[in-house]
């Protein structure tokens, strides 16, 4: 296999070789599906459409062949979306939205002026404290967990009454002490709930002024696929897939732009589709930027339920996220499932010293290859590894990247989807 391998290589790399890559094509990219028209690609001002028509572009630019009207699959699903201006302040001092706090992205509308309670693991395990904490009228107030160490509460029962808010408090604050990373919610929670850096709210702050007013929407989404038709096995593809939606905007200012997660994906898919234009293989090569994965990989399930072609002709799936390091190497997930693929990319990656490490991971339901390997298809989901401190945050910006090794990893990526692709002998 190994003797066999070496000389389907041979081929590729002479491929690879011919082909202009462009990380200056992969940058654009990446900033423009982060710029202030995409909106952090979410659910306000339209940023999910106006990225989606974005890619439909770069599609239509190299002649993409399309399944449906313009690349188009629409479905819908509902999501909290934080459209107005909010307000929380401590002690009359204003807090910024995504820098200094968040809500819960499930956090229901609330307004007023609440008193400030701490808890803290004293309060739970003292009996005297506790018995006055109970005592307490909660109707207005907010409930600190500040500073707290489960493993060492004794009393973990009461702890689980109050994180509840059995005590009907109006919401409960989390303290952090490094960054606040924010999500997609499709339901209201039980009560409001906020995450505040604990230098901004110190155990004498006393009061809290909040005014925020979410709203539960539908929202209309959009699959976007197309394909490049194969030379000799035309009804056989390997698909490339990259989920272009990201968290969206907290209020009118806090903008969670996803530069690694996941612009640099869908800009590695865009690159790839550019080189398989150019060098059309045997199979077909499909190209799916899917939406709603932030909000619960609703996209590829909807995809899975309604594909435009059998998925018993997908022989292989790439799905491709944080693509902008790669000094660590790379995770494959399902690299423990499907082996023998995953032996065939660690060979490929040693005879070409592309990246520095691949690691197995088994199954994991974390992003859009999931749902297609849980109905028969060879999936996986490759991910960059390297020091990147931003995830989910408003610090995940295109001038974060260092696009480190992406010249290797696409290498590696079409190399071996390239390989999956050659006819067997």
């Amino acid at each position: 296999m190994r003797n066999k391998l070496l000389g389907v290589l041979c081929f590729i790399s002479l491929a690879l070789a011919t082909y202009a890559q462009d990380l200056g094509y992969v940058r654009r990219v990446t900033d423009s599906l982060c710029s202030n028209r995409m909106s952090g690609r979410g659910y306000l001002k339209d940023g999910s459409k106006h990225a989606a028509e974005f890619i439909k572009a770069e599609f239509r630019k190299v002649g993409l062949q399309s399944f449906t009207q313009d690349y188009v699959q629409d479905y819908g699903f509902p999501v909290v979306t934080f459209p107005g201006k909010l307000t929380f302040s401590i002690d009359n001092i204003e807090l910024e939205a995504g820098v200094d706090y968040i809500p819960g992205a499930g956090c229901s509308k609330l307004s007023g002026v609440f008193d400030l309670v701490y808890v803290d693991s004293a309060t739970v395990d003292n009996n005297m404290l506790f018995e006055k904490f109970e005592k307490t009228a909660f109707f207005k107030s907010m409930l600190v967990i500040d500073g707290l160490k489960e493993a060492r509460l004794k009393n973990k029962d009461r702890m689980v009454k109050i994180l509840k808010n059995q005590y009907k408090a109006r919401g409960i604050i989390y303290t952090k002490q490094k960054k606040l990373t924010w999500s997609v919610a499709t339901e209201w929670d039980a009560f409001p709930v906020f995450y505040v850096l604990d230098d901004k709210i110190k155990s004498f702050s006393k009061r809290i002024k909040i005014d925020i007013s979410p709203d539960l929407k539908q929202h209309i989404a959009e699959n976007l696929v197309g394909f490049i038709k194969g030379k000799t096995q035309p009804d056989s593809f390997v698909v490339f897939s990259a989920h272009y939606d990201h968290l969206g905007m907290l209020g009118p200012d806090a903008i969670f732009r996803g530069a690694n997660d996941n612009a640099s994906g869908v800009a590695m898919m865009l690159d790839i589709m550019q080189y398989y234009a150019t060098f059309p293989p045997a199979y077909s090569v499909a190209f799916i930027a899917f939406s709603g994965e932030e909000a619960g990989l609703f996209g590829s399930y909807y995809y899975t339920q309604n594909p435009l072609f059998p998925l018993n002709q997908i022989s292989l799936l790439i799905n491709l996220d944080l693509m902008g390091t790669g000094d660590e190497g790379m995770t494959v997930v399902n690299g423990e499932i499907f082996k023998e693929d995953f032996l065939d990319l660690t060979l490929i990656n040693l005879e070409n010293n592309y990246l520095p490490d691949i690691k197995a991971r088994g199954k994991a339901p974390n992003s859009d290859h999931y749902y297609f390997s849980e109905n028969g298809v060879r999936a996986f989901f490759f991910y960059l590894m390297g020091k990147y401190n931003y995830y989910h945050d408003v610090g995940d910006v295109p001038d974060e990247l260092t696009f480190s090794r992406y010249n290797e990893a696409f290498k590696l990526i079409t190399s071996f989807a390239s390989y999956k692709m050659t006819p067997k002998l």
